[in-house]
């Protein structure tokens, strides 16, 4: 038996059958990647397609808001009577806005005849007459069509480029038509916009009008400028969406593409970005022929080496091998695990015990790791995991100890090392962190990262592992807590202010059992005198801790997730309180409650609040939500949008707080349903000693007067500072100057004695 055995495996058929059915698996294999290499081409190139859209939509959006906004001055000023000035000071009163577009175009204001009547470029009088332009005639014609984008048109001032015209209507306080006010934006900003952009031999780029007219394209050609494509195949879709992704053949050049478009904002314009089908294949193509020539030889010598060995040891050892591996060493990074780190960790305290040595232990966590997971996925962020590991372990020497604890948090031990040197070590790792990690480089995306450090020394601050390891985290936390990529040593009192946070936070959960907070009112008041409503802030008095500062406690709760606990709170005592004044026959129009993002991401946060105000007979226009602009920028940005949509069509009032203290964007105001803007105190409190203050704060008022937006101004003492808001047009404050925070009988009889008598 034995015998027949052995001569049947030593019959070449044998081995020619595993080779052929190996190498039958392994061409399917190939054909099976190569389908998939395809697709992620495809993939790829949509993704790059969407980018480039999404940066051209970006910048398009960013120059017509500037122009937007400095035409609304030109408007603004021509609508404010000043028949003493001279055309000199008024030319430069309409035109002091208008240099942030002087390289991109001209800014015109014109009679009702069409004649112009101030220019941006130039003081003297003009004897341009633009009463053919189609934006005159259309403003003309059409009382109510707002902010209108005209055709190309070749400028008076001949141009190797056509321009295109944003209008607004000037009307007297009748209505009639007064002229227009009109910015002209060269098509040569656009081409050179697009130059800049990588496409492929055959990709494209067009920029088109709400009713197909082409503005620009590349490639470009003059004959295609003003060419409609609104008879085309792919045009409705473009109309119906604001953005999307689609494969059609060019109505221009007859060349397949895969196409991005984005609405610019809220103009009647379009951005397209196409790549050429046979470019996205291109690379693809010549792998694919690699790859089958490659796959056909090592075919052949599989089947040759069936013939001539036995896999069986090699199979045994790469499974040892991996293991191993598995058991001591991180299968993401190839550095050792948290089971090794702590044998090789134990190893290295017993040799310094033994020679009465010091060691270091770095706890090292990267800074806002988990934004990269979720808005570059989790590849991206394994890759940067990889890449972190090479430049942590390039960072200590062969002798030491350098592992990856799991997820993004990664332990260094350092032998034989005192202060001075772990210090080094650490400068080193942040240093190393700095440079951008080039990631999925076929589009060339570069992560930034920030490390925060914490440092442990055996034996002064422990002398077991585990104790090391805790002081070293407690330090890390230090180290973030202080604005993170820094480092911090260890020290006792971190644990004393871990244990008074904890304590905190247990006496908070208590209050708030307890009904231990209060809530206090702070009024809002109008230019005109009148109280335009009140904000309710949550106060608390602890026997023990005494009066615990807003600021203090209400960080402890978003660290501990009681934040939203606290919210739901303060809105229900907030609209009971309301709903009590008015039933005592006091008239306060609104009250105002600061929510945070963690509420907005409730799915039913609408429907609660919706709850809560039928609960106290109270109208939604009777609750503004202030938000601060951290908000707009959560990670979660999808999910927070639409509660905030839900709660505008309540028609409750959405207010961003503290704007403009480091993350203002104009794109964002536009994107979310927000009707007023809370100037932050920091900048008020600089008027009359603070130029830049001053003019930040003039400029936040400008903004929401060119978003039509309600300002209040917060942290308002002096009768200076209320002067220099009004005549910037300010008209709501909040402050000192009016009245503290005050408890609700005391709120009633401070509005009490407002009342006119």
């Amino acid at each position: 038996m034995a015998r027949t055995r052995i001569s049947f495996l030593t019959k070449p058929v044998v081995f020619l059958l595993a080779g052929l059915c190996i190498t039958l698996a392994t061409t399917g294999v190939v054909a099976v990647a190569l389908y998939q290499m395809r697709l992620d081409a495809m993939a790829q190139a949509r993704d790059v397609a969407e980018n480039l859209a999404i940066s051209l939509e970006k910048e398009a959006e960013r120059t017509l808001d500037i122009y937007q906004i400095a035409m609304r001055n030109v408007m603004t000023n021509l609508e404010t009577p000043s028949p003493d000035l001279p055309p000199e000071t008024r030319q430069f009163l309409a035109f002091n806005a208008a240099d942030a577009v002087s390289d991109l175009g001209v800014i015109i204001a014109t009679d009702s005849s069409g004649k112009v009547v101030l220019d941006s470029r130039s003081m003297q009088s003009s004897t341009i007459d633009v009463g053919r332009r189609d934006y005159f005639l259309v403003h003309r014609q059409t009382p109510d069509i707002g902010l209108y984008l005209s055709k190309p048109f070749m400028p008076i001032t001949k141009s190797d480029y056509d321009s295109i015209a944003m209008s607004l209507r000037r009307a007297d306080a009748n209505g009639r038509f007064q002229g227009v006010v009109a910015g002209t934006l060269s098509l040569r900003y656009f081409r050179h916009l697009f130059d800049d952009s990588i496409l492929g031999e055959n990709g494209s780029l067009t920029l088109i009008r709400s009713d197909g007219i082409v503005l620009m394209r590349r490639p470009y050609k003059p004959d295609d400028i003003g060419k409609t494509l609104a008879g085309s195949r792919s045009f409705p879709p473009l109309m119906r969406s604001d953005h999307g992704t689609y494969i059609d053949v060019a109505a221009l050049d007859h060349v397949e593409r895969l196409y991005s478009f984005r609405k610019v904002g809220k103009y009647p314009l379009v951005v397209v970005a196409g790549l050429a089908t046979r470019d996205i294949y291109a690379g693809w193509r010549k792998r694919a022929l690699s790859i089958g020539a490659v796959t056909a030889i090592l075919d052949a010598l599989i089947i040759m080496l069936c013939l001539m060995f036995s896999a069986q040891l090699q199979r045994r050892l790469a499974t040892e091998r991996q293991l191993q591996k598995l058991a001591w060493f991180d299968t993401l990074t190839s550095l050792p695990n948290r089971r090794r780190i702590n044998r090789e960790a134990h190893r290295i305290l017993a040799d310094a015990r033994r020679y009465s040595s010091q060691v270091a232990v770095l706890f090292v966590d990267l800074d806002r790791f988990k934004r990269i997971n979720d808005t570059q996925g989790h590849a991206i962020g394994d890759e940067v995991l990889s890449e972190v590991a090479q430049r942590l372990r390039r960072c200590v020497q062969g002798k030491d100890l350098i592992g990856r604890l799991g997820g993004d948090e990664f332990v260094a031990v350092l032998e034989r090392c005192d202060v001075h040197k772990a210090a080094r070590v650490a400068d080193r790792i942040m240093e190393a962190m700095q440079r951008p990690i080039a990631v999925n480089t076929g589009r060339g995306v570069g992560i930034a990262l920030g490390v925060s450090i914490g440092i442990a020394l055996y034996p002064h601050d422990g002398r077991s592992v585990d104790t090391l390891l805790r002081n070293a985290d407690m330090a890390m936390y230090r180290a973030k807590n202080a604005g993170r990529n820094q480092m911090h040593f260890y020290a006792s009192e971190y644990e004393h202010e871990a244990r008074e946070h904890l304590d905190l936070e247990i006496a908070l959960q208590r209050a708030l059992r307890e009904g231990a907070l209060q809530v206090a009112y702070q009024p809002k008041v109008g230019a005109w005198g009148m109280v335009h409503g009140v904000e309710a802030l949550a106060r608390w008095h602890d026997d023990k801790l005494g009066t615990v500062a807003p600021d203090r406690f209400i960080a402890v709760a978003e660290e501990s997730g009681l934040i939203t606990e606290l919210d739901t709170w303060i809105l229900e005592q907030a609209c009971s309180q309301l709903a009590a004044w008015r039933a005592a026959g006091l008239d306060i129009p609104t009250v105002s409650v600061n929510v945070c993002a963690a509420d907005f991401k409730r799915p039913d946060f609408a429907d609660f609040v919706a709850r809560t105000l039928q609960a106290h007979n109270l109208r939604p226009s009777d609750l503004t939500l202030e938000m601060t602009e951290r908000v707009m920028f959560d990670e979660s940005t999808d999910d927070i949008r639409a509660t905030l949509e839900s709660l505008h069509a309540q028609g409750i009032t959405l207010s961003i707080d503290d704007f403009g203290t480091g993350y203002s964007s104009l794109s964002y105001l536009h994107r979310f349903p927000v009707q007023e803007l809370k100037i932050d105190k920091s900048f008020v409190q600089g008027i009359g000693t603070s130029a830049m203050a001053e003019s930040l704060t003039q400029t936040v008022v400008n903004i929401g007067h060119a978003l039509k937006l309600t300002i209040v101004a917060e942290g308002v003492e002096t009768l200076a500072q209320r002067d220099f808001l009004s005549r910037h047009g300010c008209l709501i404050y909040q402050g000192y100057l009016y009245s503290p925070p005050l408890a609700p009988q005391d709120f009633a009889r401070w509005a009490e004695a407002r009342k006119p008598s």
